[in-house]
């Protein structure tokens, strides 16, 4: 049985106002951490917000003030960033943008559906229905992350979108593979009933032209999504890659499926079910030679955990250990439509507590990113919920050895 040493949990970032979440993180080659997150217009997870860049120099105890690096607008938001630092020192972020659209036209009554309403950004439940993916983009920096370059399009034809997960990883031979999922004939994560498939787009000049390299894992039946992949380097050149599942139509979560490579991401094996429930993941090599994976735990009692293997293949969940417990609201908002056509998106609610069984939105939580210090430290980074009595997703991050 695995056990974590050394547990310290450190807060990252807290709007006061705002949901952050999804971050991804990486340690440079000086040691310190750099990291990159989500600020949403909203106190609800939205995907209409903007990527913020913070940079910790003592192992993750403490964070610099967050900078934006790609702001929103009033027309335009971004999204599940990620990020990568290239050989020769620049640095690379990943990005989805997306349309934001206020109500073009007023209704001439009350709308069944207008809450809640903010002064700024208006009826957020409408801005939610009408906001359209508008491509995956890269910006780059050589001073460190001080200025980017103006967006970079990702060319992923022939996928509609091309959601993403983690930042991209520069191969021994100087080529950037970036893990995306999506569809080819339609657009976000449900359209002309196909199912969603996790694919590699590669570039071979540092990230300003991309193409669709490779398949990583498609069900053909429309049966298994297969999404956010997290690509990990074997120590003998191989590549692994984690996928989160979900079966349709229940759309419910199944276990991790890993698919491995051993010509360098062009070619990928059928997927291999694991006995490990949890997504979505990442992985990294540890100094030690084994291999660590963190991955969020989206049902009682909920939090990130993490399972470690000696060769990178072979995955058990007996070598499964947490990292925190929790990070869903003991007691908060819970839903209470005014109509039954009101789903968890519109917002409506009163006072109570969360069924744990069931939480809503309260179950997005986890989105863990991981990185080994020079001293041999890990750190996993990931986002909760606070226990404000109006709940806000927060980022913190974990130190422990193993």
């Amino acid at each position: 049985m695995i056990t974590p040493q050394n547990l310290e949990h450190h807060t990252i970032f807290k709007h006061a106002e705002h949901c952050v979440n999804q971050i991804a993180m990486r340690c440079l080659k000086n040691g310190d951490l750099l990291a990159v997150f989500n600020e949403e217009r909203f106190p609800y997870h939205h995907d209409s917000g903007q990527t913020l860049i913070t940079r910790s120099s003592d192992g993750g105890r403490t964070w610099s003030a967050p900078k934006v690096v790609i702001p929103w607008t009033e027309t335009e938001g971004n999204w599940d960033c990620g990020i990568c630092e290239m050989d020769d020192g620049t640095l690379i972020v990943n990005f989805t943008i997306t349309g934001f659209f206020k109500r073009g036209v007023k209704p001439e009554g009350v709308s069944w559906s207008n809450h809640p309403l903010t002064e700024e950004w208006g009826d957020w439940t409408w801005a939610y229905h009408t906001q359209g993916c508008l491509g995956t983009y890269v910006v780059r920096s050589t001073d460190g992350g001080e200025t980017w370059t103006r967006p970079i399009p990702v060319n992923i034809r022939p996928l509609k979108h091309g959601g993403c997960r983690l930042g991209c990883w520069q191969m021994p031979g100087g080529e950037l593979l970036l893990g995306l999922y999506g569809r080819i004939h339609g657009y976000e994560e449900k359209g002309e009933f196909e199912s969603t498939r996790s694919a590699l787009m590669r570039s071979d000049d540092g990230g300003f032209n991309w193409e669709y390299y490779s398949t990583l894992a498609f069900d053909p039946a429309s049966i298994i999504d297969y999404e956010e992949p997290a690509v990990l380097r074997l120590r003998d050149g191989r590549l692994v890659c984690f996928l989160r599942t979900h079966n349709r139509p229940s759309e419910d979560a199944k276990n991790m499926v890993i698919v491995v490579s051993e010509d360098d991401g062009f070619t990928w094996s059928p997927p291999k079910w694991t006995n490990i429930w949890g997504y979505p993941a990442e992985a990294i090599a540890l100094h030690d030679g084994r291999y660590l994976c963190v991955y969020g735990y989206r049902r009682p009692p909920y939090g990130t955990r993490a399972c470690i293997s000696d060769d990178g293949i072979t995955w058990d969940r007996k070598n499964e250990f947490v990292i925190r417990e929790g990070g869903v609201p003991g007691r908060t908002e819970t839903e209470r439509p005014g109509s039954s056509r009101m789903g968890p998106a519109s917002g409506k609610s009163r006072a109570g507590s969360v069924d744990w069984r069931n939480p809503g939105v309260f179950q997005h939580i986890g989105y863990p990113t991981v990185a080994q210090l020079p001293d041999g430290t890990v750190v996993a980074a990931y986002h909760e919920w606070s226990e404000d009595s109006f709940p806000l997703q927060f980022c913190l991050a974990t130190r422990f050895t193993v």
